[in-house]
């Protein structure tokens, strides 16, 4: 299974109540780490779910933690109508097991917080006067940066905002926040002056032609390839809360090392994290010698730079965010990328990123994360590049050692 999800093992009980329609499907949930985690993600395939019981028709599922109904979402990933999978959130002690009860056909509306994540795609009038909501956008040229508002969807969470654009860059641009709040919704990427001097954040990196965060590229041996050509590329909100957004980048026809590739991008980002997972399917396994890269953006001014040698590829620096240095200042970020130990193949550079190669092996699907801090944040005590990659080092211990079920 993939990093942050949950694997289900086995079913310890299937319990039938004679007097409703819904059924309680009993699991035990275990943190193998000895540290404590608040809010550990859990996701479930419904798939996983029906065979625990056979009556589920993939439509409704409660969750239930030490007697307690907790926040939940069923996410459906390939549009058919039915969940695909169900995921929540669970505190755990350090090597903690717990006791979790699913109770399929219970209908009633999850007890979840408003406002923690937000998704948004928003396509321009022709005269550019106005944006329209669209839940997804394509285009057969994989162009459509110019045509869509902030140039692709977007996604936040309390803690931070990420976008991908919508060209041949499929880069991802991170917006930071001074204060724990949703924002895009208000600002939609741009704030105004006025929502500025009231606390909101802002686009905290120039991207340009670099990787940015986390963003996959193709590798030619010695530098990243953007995503093109192909012969259709399509934006997604798959899932816009209450618990975690789900974006995703597809292509079609990618031409890539000789060969035809339909792939995508599908980033999760859970409430009250900033971590992302990336998960990246293809529309068949991936050839054994394949080789994809990613990585995080050397900084304009100055750029410290940390790689675990295993993985881990982390920068803290500074640099303007946009074209505009009048108007905007320098901003003071920190990157970086984890990659699970059967995907990393190693460490490389190029004039505008730190890049890590990723080689999937045959697979079909593969998962990675990164994540994101501004220096700006007010709530947040990771001011310098030793702090950040201290911190970065536990997060990917974090994020490659999911919680289980046994």
């Amino acid at each position: 299974m993939k990093n942050q999800k949950l694997l289900v093992a086995a079913a310890t009980a299937l319990l039938f109540s004679p007097s409703l329609s819904a059924k309680e499907v009993t699991i035990t949930v275990r943190n193998p780490l000895n540290i404590a985690r608040a809010g550990a993600p859990v996701a479930i395939s419904a798939a996983q779910i029906r065979l625990l019981d056979a009556a589920y028709a993939g439509g409704a599922a409660a969750v239930y933690d030490a007697g307690v109904r907790i926040c939940s979402q069923l996410d459906d990933f390939d549009g058919d109508g039915r969940a695909d999978e169900l995921a929540f959130l669970l505190d755990m002690k350090a090597g903690e097991s717990k006791k979790i009860r699913l109770v399929t056909g219970d209908t009633a509306a999850a007890p979840c917080a408003a406002g923690r994540v937000h998704a948004q795609l928003f396509l321009r009038d022709k005269e550019g006067s106005g944006i329209t909501p669209v839940p997804s956008a394509a285009s057969p040229t994989g162009n459509l940066y110019n045509s869509l508002h902030h140039h692709g969807p977007a996604w936040e969470t309390d803690l931070i905002a990420y976008r991908a654009y919508f060209d041949a860059k499929q880069t991802i641009d991170v917006y930071g926040k001074r204060r724990q709040q949703p924002e895009l919704d208000a600002s939609k990427w741009y704030p105004t002056d006025e929502q500025l001097e009231q606390g909101f954040g802002d686009d905290i990196l120039l991207v340009s032609g670099s990787v940015g965060v986390g963003t996959l590229k193709g590798w030619d041996g010695s530098k990243a390839v953007h995503i093109a050509p192909v012969s259709n590329r399509e934006a997604r909100i798959v899932a816009a809360g209450p618990l975690r957004t789900v974006v995703e980048m597809r292509v079609q026809g990618w031409m890539y090392r000789r060969d035809s590739l339909d792939v995508t991008c599908r980033y999760i980002t859970y409430a009250g994290h900033r971590d992302v997972e990336v998960r990246v399917i293809g529309g068949k396994p991936f050839a054994p010698d394949m080789l994809f890269c990613t990585g995080v953006q050397k900084m304009q001014k100055s750029t410290e730079f940390f790689s675990d040698k295993a993985g881990l590829t982390c920068v803290w620096g500074t640099g303007f965010p946009v074209n505009d240095t009048v108007k905007y200042g320098l901003q003071t970020v920190g990157l970086a990328v984890a990659i699970p130990a059967g995907v990393y193949s190693g460490d490389a550079a190029d004039r505008v990123n730190h890049l890590t190669l990723l080689a999937p092996k045959g697979v079909k699907e593969f998962t990675y994360h990164f994540w994101a801090v501004s220096e700006k944040e007010e709530w947040w005590q990771v001011k310098t590049a030793k702090a950040f990659f201290d911190f970065s080092t536990g997060e990917k211990y974090l994020a490659l050692n999911p919680v289980i079920v046994e």
